[in-house]
């Protein structure tokens, strides 16, 4: 026969004091005084009637499973807009919710968040940037399935949407050596360690003047690495793009060519030549990267490249998402082996704003 489970009121009755009374003195909540005497009153009380403290001694893991946590460095580049789309398109068909964590490229937020997905202890994690705490990442991975978009071997060990940005950028420069240019600029935001995409760009772009030739015809240029800091502001993609250009026509004033690291750049460039009254294309062509729909709009005609941002990630998702059934099959074992390693092949989309170099 089993025992009546003993409660707090039962303990009351016993000591000859209110439940409250009894509460506030097991929990050792002195709100009010209590006598001495009334203390050990309530405690033999509850020693002799063998009552349980329902309290709860140490902290239950919060577990958020179906949960993905998505980490973002801004929302000012339509770009991660884009690959949002993508994830919570796969997500939301596959029963899951997307958390997204918005780290504004600031180091310590981005430290935060990654601290507070290990005591949460979602379902999976999708990052769309190169992390700056890559070690970080690659021991949360042993507990948590992640999957990385961004660029090729960031961050090792860990399943990979791949961008090849180096790739992208020799597919720049090929095609403005094409059509005849041979003195050329490359604008880009800060290169910090982590914008592992912007330097690879830069490098292919590079390597392929100078594979033809015309090395010496390249002028990059990019904001100081200190100025990372300030892309939390929503234009200021776009003002390195224009204030870089400025900078450079005073440098270079013959320059037949201006490539920005993404489109939000190239916009900047094409404002700021506009604002010059140069005629784009016949005086000077402007290239971005990313194929964001606002470069498509008539009157702007962006020449870019596509390299297919929703569908990457749809991908990501799909991936994590294979990742998170695996390790349940496995009950919650993580295997360490690889699943997927995507790269999508990029497409030049050519458009009004670049032609052949004016003739000099």
């Amino acid at each position: 026969m089993n025992r009546k489970k003993v409660t707090s009121t039962d303990v009351a009755r016993k000591a000859g004091v209110s439940q409250s009374t009894v509460s506030m003195i097991l929990n050792k909540k002195y709100n009010v005084s209590f006598s001495r005497e009334t203390v050990e009153r309530v405690e033999c009380a509850a020693k002799e009637l063998g009552y349980e403290n329902e309290k709860k001694h140490s902290k239950t893991r919060i577990s958020m499973r179906g949960t993905i946590f998505v980490i973002c460095p801004n929302l000012t580049n339509p770009y991660y807009f884009s690959l949002l789309q993508g994830i919570e398109k796969t997500a939301q068909k596959n029963k899951y919710d997307v958390f997204l964590c918005n780290t504004r490229r600031n180091y310590q937020t981005e430290k935060k968040y990654l601290r507070k997905i290990e005591k949460l202890n979602p379902s999976g994690i999708i990052y769309t940037c190169s992390p700056s705490f890559p070690e970080i990442v690659q021991k949360l991975s042993e507990k948590i399935p992640v999957v990385h978009i961004g660029e090729k071997n960031a961050v090792q060990g860990i399943d990979t949407v791949e961008l090849n940005s180096e790739k992208i950028g020799h597919m720049l420069a090929e095609y403005l050596l094409r059509l005849g240019h041979k003195k050329v600029a490359f604008l880009s935001t800060p290169l910090t360690k982590r914008q592992s995409a912007r330097r690879a760009r830069i490098k292919g772009f590079c390597q392929a003047f100078e594979e033809a030739g015309y090395g010496d015809g390249v002028y990059v240029k990019s904001l100081p690495k200190e100025a990372d800091v300030l892309f939390q502001e929503i234009d200021m993609e776009y003002k390195t793009g224009y204030e870089l250009t400025g900078k450079i026509l005073l440098e270079v004033p013959d320059l037949t060519a201006i490539v920005g690291s993404n489109d939000m750049v190239a916009l900047g460039i094409r404002d700021a030549l506009l604002h010059r009254h140069y005629k784009i294309p016949e005086e000077v062509s402007v290239l971005g990267c990313d194929n964001l729909l606002i470069s498509g709009i008539h009157g702007i005609d962006l020449t870019t490249v596509e390299h297919f941002t929703g569908k990457k990630g749809e991908d990501a998702c799909q991936v994590l998402i294979e990742k998170i059934e695996e390790k349940e099959l496995k009950k919650g074992k993580q295997t360490g082996e690889m699943i997927h390693h995507i790269e999508y092949e990029p497409r030049l989309v050519i458009r009004g704003s670049s032609g052949y170099p004016k003739k000099l």
